[in-house]
């Protein structure tokens, strides 16, 4: 696990390498073990590199790694779990100089291509580059593990894992991707806050010859699976998939441990570390003050039986509203899923034992673990109601329950399933984008709803296959691994996610929702832990990691978030409504409760909007590529 940077300029750069040493200094959290960088050539392309060793801890594993011929040089940030195989299957004909997974990525790549990135089982965000014709291939694995963002500038093209790698360019901005997020919490890919700034999407690779992009390609789509195909589930053929995926998963030259909250799916990995020889692995829950929400006693039993090593690390709970300067730092644009809080706090005491942690993302959209799916399916059920019954029931729904009732008048009157699904997941439905932003076209046309209804249109399945396959392409890459990378790679802690191996992903994926759902959420995986755990040590029900938001808006941030409504910057920027931001504090204080997601995401935004203003006020002593260029 690592941090990349570069730049593919136009026109050769020999000071550009300056820039690029100042753009890896800016994510030396991601790679704390050593960095390099390497021109090409013609010093059109310059490549950076920070290293988190894990695999193969001597320095000729180092990066930029070139190939045995020379032809080809990388940087890469990830694990290639499968990298013996590779190894067999296209490095015969090369002594290689290391035991780690860089060197086989990149000898694969010189022999065929984009090819070796379907056939690579792993995360990863890689750059190759041609060295003789000056081409370079920027890549992101299927799942969007690994970050990848891209800035144009006038004089090319520069990259990085993280957009604090482009602060010296004067990132501006941008308020049509806003809907984006005032509807889901975060930018679906390739969206970000800042103009002229993409993401490389999960499965794709980018093509980029003299600053310029000359083609990005899909080499994986979620969407292109049988979804919701399979009516039986064969444990037998599930059982070595599991297995194998958590195994391949141990390979470290560092210590290696895992997260245990005592739900399914982390105590799953936990079970399989144990049915795979690797029972010398620690594992690791937090615990909580708050009895509700502390499963630390449950993971502590399920770890007794499994005959585990376990540690319970007291979370510090007092400590997170302390903590949202290093959030906004942390999570570098607009990102309103408030458990990544919690989050930096867990990878940050693990951190202290271990440098690889495996984890139990991907049950719940594979297997069907989200509550939300089970109102779904009622939702759609009570579309079978007649549309003038659903109506007038729904105008009574406010009355009844002030809190949800406005939610729920919403659903009942759409229409159908994807406009449905789409108000299931959006987050700021209580009030419009076009109420908080002003003179922002975006805002009137709804680009949220219609990334919903075009994936829907592209799947062949039934309505909760494809709301699972929706956060299989946006939710997983865009949400659940933002929080993951971002709080893990902030203290060099590399995590692994057995269950978003694409063997385990594509078995759930394929099942029917009946399938799934046979006795209960999860039915599989829970089938799956009980050859190894009794039911009665993880049969309750689900528990997320979340925050007493409520609690925190009307205590400790109550003036802060009253604060970040009022800057001076909020109300200047132009397209964000200040009176909205206001009335909605008002409401919510007045005892209007529903309102503290919204609340929260709008706090989050304000502050982002002041950051970006003092950031494009500092950029204009920074000296930018075409400002060097010119030089």
């Amino acid at each position: 696990m690592c941090g990349i940077a570069g730049l593919a300029l136009r026109h050769p750069a020999p000071w550009a390498g300056g820039i690029v040493a100042d753009m890896t200094d800016a994510i030396a959290h991601r790679g704390p073990d050593s960095d390099g960088h390497l021109a090409s050539p013609d010093q059109r392309v310059w490549l950076g590199f920070r290293r988190l060793a894990i695999r193969d801890l001597d320095p000729r594993a180092n990066q930029p790694m070139l190939s045995a011929s020379g032809r080809t040089a990388i940087i890469f940030n990830g694990e290639i779990y499968n990298s013996a195989e590779l190894t067999a299957k296209h490095c015969r004909d090369v002594q290689l100089r290391t035991t780690g997974d860089t060197e086989v990525f990149l000898e694969a790549f010189e022999r065929i291509g984009s090819a070796i990135f379907e056939q690579a089982n792993g995360m990863f965000a890689a750059a190759f580059l041609d060295l003789s014709s000056g081409e370079l291939t920027l890549v992101r694995d299927r799942f969007g593990k690994k970050p990848l963002f891209l800035h144009e500038t006038p004089d090319g093209l520069a990259f990085g894992s993280e957009l604090r790698t482009f602060r010296s360019f004067g990132l501006q901005p941008d308020p049509n991707s806003l809907p984006l997020y005032l509807h889901f919490g975060y930018f679906p890919s390739p969206h970000t806050f800042f103009r002229d700034t993409t993401q490389v999407c999960p499965g794709e690779f980018v093509i980029v010859h003299r600053g310029e992009i000359r083609r990005r390609q899909k080499f994986f789509d979620v969407t292109q699976w049988a979804w919701g195909q399979h009516d039986s589930a064969n444990q037998a053929a599930l059982q070595p998939i599991l297995s194998d995926a958590v195994s391949i998963r141990t390979l470290s030259d560092v210590p290696v441990g895992g997260f245990l909250s005592g739900g399914i799916d982390s105590s799953l990995v936990a079970a399989l570390l144990k049915s795979t020889g690797r029972s010398d692995l620690p594992m690791f829950t937090v615990s909580f003050r708050d009895g509700v929400a502390d499963e630390s006693p449950f993971a502590a039993e399920i770890a007794k039986h499994l005959g585990l090593s376990h540690q319970i690390l007291p979370l510090e709970e007092s400590r997170l509203p302390e903590l949202i300067d290093d959030y906004l730092d942390c999570y570098e644009q607009p990102y309103a899923d408030s458990s990544g809080l919690p989050s930096m706090l867990l990878c940050e005491a693990v951190k202290q034992h271990v440098s690889v942690a495996l984890c139990g993302d991907g049950g719940d959209e594979f297997f069907g673990g989200y509550s939300r799916y089970d109102w779904f399916r009622r939702a759609l059920l009570a579309q079978r109601v007649p549309r003038v019954a659903r109506s007038l029931f729904g105008r009574l729904l406010p009355t009844l329950d002030r809190r949800r009732g406005l939610r729920l008048q919403q659903l009942l009157e759409t229409r159908d399933a994807a406009g449905l699904y789409a108000q299931f997941i959006g987050g700021s439905s209580i009030v419009s984008a076009g109420e908080l932003l002003c003179d922002v076209p975006s805002s009137r046309e709804n680009p949220a709803e219609q990334l919903v209804r075009d994936l829907f249109a592209r799947v062949p399945a039934d309505p909760l296959s494809q709301a699972a396959c929706f956060d299989a392409a946006y939710y997983i890459p865009d949400d659940l691994q933002v929080k993951m990378d971002r709080a893990s790679m902030r203290v060099s802690l590399e995590v692994r996610c057995p269950l978003l191996d694409h063997r385990v992903a594509r078995f759930g994926a394929e099942l029917t929702t009946r399938t799934k759902f046979r006795d209960g959420p999860k039915t599989i995986l829970r089938d799956a832990l009980a050859q190894f755990v009794p039911r009665r040590l993880f049969e309750r029900p689900k528990h997320g990691f979340s925050v007493p938001m409520r609690a925190w808006l009307s205590g400790p941030l109550r003036g802060v978030v009253h604060e970040a409504f009022r800057q001076r910057s909020v109300s200047e920027c132009g397209w964000l409504n200040s009176a909205t931001l206001l009335r909605l504090e008002r409401d919510y204080h007045g005892g209007r409760t529903e309102l503290s997601s919204t609340l929260w995401m709008l706090f989050v935004l304000a502050k982002f909007v002041d950051r970006a203003s003092s950031a494009t006020i500092a950029s204009t002593t920074c000296p930018r590529i075409a400002m060097r260029s010119a030089a």
